[in-house]
């Protein structure tokens, strides 16, 4: 048994239903290790989840996270003793806004000790981002590449293979937010909240559309995502950030928003050339190869310098309301962490 300390989300609502607490771990099963937490990535699913709005999300109580990064502590058997004092980074089947969390030893990548304070900026934005560009989508040198909030995790993520491949970018984000993104390296940008973006990606493709778009909006944004896909374009959706505004769930914005999802017809995508796909990281089944191999290379990847995860802000632990709030503001540009002080 391990003490450790956690953040409960108590009940669906607001940020301030997080509330820090004492907690107890059982020791970790064979094929698990405990990994002492030194820092743990916030995701947008986390706010769904803490507002009721992500399905697979436990039933309150429960402790959120889905990615760590830290030091293995204890292991389930005796074949992995030598793991610990490992650095590793990792996903966490939820429990990662913890001091400790146990996960299979399949779930975690060892790396050097100087990555510590970024590595958990790494996992669930990186390999989302490398999935739906290059496992699904195939995107191809000098294609037209949409990224819609390209100042988040994911969006930042994307950006960086991106351009190691060669690709044109165009992103959408908050008007303040584009100098940074400009100082990156990218010239097309569009402030999603003043301009209409199907409009603004038809006009800066001479009217060909994006060969491949990443959609975290959902909802209404979704059907326009489609409008300005190129022939032979390809959508992936893997989130619904537009049902998500302010705080707590307020049916009279996210109705509108689920009702104004496009249904896809297969003839019609035969008759246009294009293809939608789906994705989420957190429900891959039975292709963990994959996530071991990609996650080996983004790795690689880092230590040439290739990739490189931009924190925006770093909260201790039991500030992890205030981190929420500060996402839910739309404040940040990049990756906010939690860190564990202790």
């Amino acid at each position: 048994m391990t003490n450790s300390q956690s953040i409960f989300v108590t009940k669906h609502g607001a940020p301030n239903v997080l509330q820090f607490k004492n907690d107890t771990l059982e020791d970790p099963k064979t094929g698990e290790v405990c990994v002492k937490i030194k820092y743990t990535g916030i995701n947008f699913a986390d706010i769904m989840g803490r507002m009721g709005l992500y399905p697979t999300a436990p039933k309150p109580p429960y402790v959120p996270g889905f990615e760590i990064a830290g030091i293995i502590e204890k292991v389930g058997d005796d074949s992995n003793r030598s793991l610990i004092g490992k650095a590793v980074v990792g996903l966490s089947r939820f429990h990662g806004y913890s001091t400790h969390a146990n996960v299979p030893v399949e779930q975690l990548f060892f790396i050097q000790d100087k990555w510590m304070d970024v590595a958990a900026a790494f996992p669930v934005n990186y390999l989302t981002a490398y999935f739906m560009m290059v496992h699904q989508a195939a995107i191809r040198e000098n294609e037209w590449f949409l990224i819609h909030g390209i100042g988040g995790g994911v969006g930042v993520a994307a950006l960086q293979i991106a351009q190691h491949l060669g690709v044109k970018i165009i992103g959408t984000c908050s008007g303040w937010k584009h100098e940074n993104i400009r100082e990156m390296g990218v010239e097309h940008l569009i402030d999603y909240r003043t301009e209409d973006f199907k409009s603004r990606v038809l006009e800066i493709t001479d009217g060909r559309g994006a060969d491949v778009i990443i959609d975290s909006l959902g909802g209404k944004a979704l059907k326009n995502s489609y409008g300005c896909l190129a022939e032979f374009g390809r959508l992936v959706s893997y989130g619904f950030s537009s049902a998500a505004l302010g705080t707590k769930k307020n049916y009279l914005k996210i109705l509108p928003e689920y009702f104004g999802m496009p249904k896809f017809n297969p003839m019609n995508l035969m008759v246009k050339n294009k293809g939608v796909f789906g994705f989420h990281l957190g429900l891959i089944q039975k292709r963990h190869d994959l996530v071991k191999r990609y996650g080996a290379l983004l790795l690689k990847w880092l230590d040439e310098g290739i990739i490189s995860p931009k924190v925006d802000s770093v909260f201790s632990m039991e500030k992890a309301s205030e981190a929420h709030q500060y996402i839910s503001d739309r404040k940040n540009f990049g990756k906010v962490l939690l860190m564990n002080e202790e």
